[in-house]
């Protein structure tokens, strides 16, 4: 789980010290918590290049009304379609800094404008994920997204980006990154 919003953090951990030894059931699954450990995923301070990457896949839509922009034709009249390998990157990154800036535009209540904040990417691969009780398949992409320092608003909305994750459907687990010591990818 991440969050921008440090009080729900402290509520959710208050909450699995309550169950530490316990059992607990998720659907047909059942867990015993025997501990946690919070990251906190945070630039560094004095940078000169990072790596970011994804540890869950990032789903990027795009809406139909801006599929000829990127020179997309859908198979089918989908009010979107999901971005894919075969797609042109550019509108991967359009979407995915459009995206940021709307959530940190929302969580922040400041008026900001979508940022050019990746410059460089590097695909790794695309996976097919079924929504379990749905009839719907999602499409996501993992990359690395290595970055050269930023500082101010980029910076802002990059760390924002971290704490609740890159592109959609975040909160079903999609778009989790990591931060890694990598300082180059050749």
């Amino acid at each position: 789980m991440a969050s921008p919003d440090n009080r729900f953090i402290a509520a959710i951990m208050k909450k699995l010290r309550s169950i530490i030894g316990q059992t607990l059931r998720i659907g047909e699954m059942l867990f015993s918590v025997e501990g946690f450990e919070p990251l906190e995923p945070k630039l560094p301070e004095g940078w000169d290049e990072c790596v970011i990457s994804a540890g869950t896949p990032i789903v990027v839509r795009i809406p139909r009304n801006r599929c000829k922009e990127y020179a997309i034709t859908p198979t089918k009249d989908y009010a979107y379609v999901y971005w894919r390998k075969e797609y042109s990157p550019t509108a991967f990154i359009k979407q995915l800094e459009e995206n940021l800036a709307k959530k940190y535009k929302e969580y922040s209540r400041a008026e900001v404008e979508p940022l050019s904040i990746f410059e460089r990417l590097r695909f790794k691969k695309q996976v097919a994920m079924p929504l379990e009780g749905e009839e719907t398949t999602v499409i996501g992409t993992l990359w690395d997204f290595p970055l050269r320092a930023l500082d101010g608003l980029k910076r802002d909305v990059l760390q924002f980006g971290l704490d609740a994750g890159f592109g959609e459907m975040n909160s079903l687990g999609f778009g989790f990154m990591n931060l890694t010591n990598e300082r180059s990818l050749g």
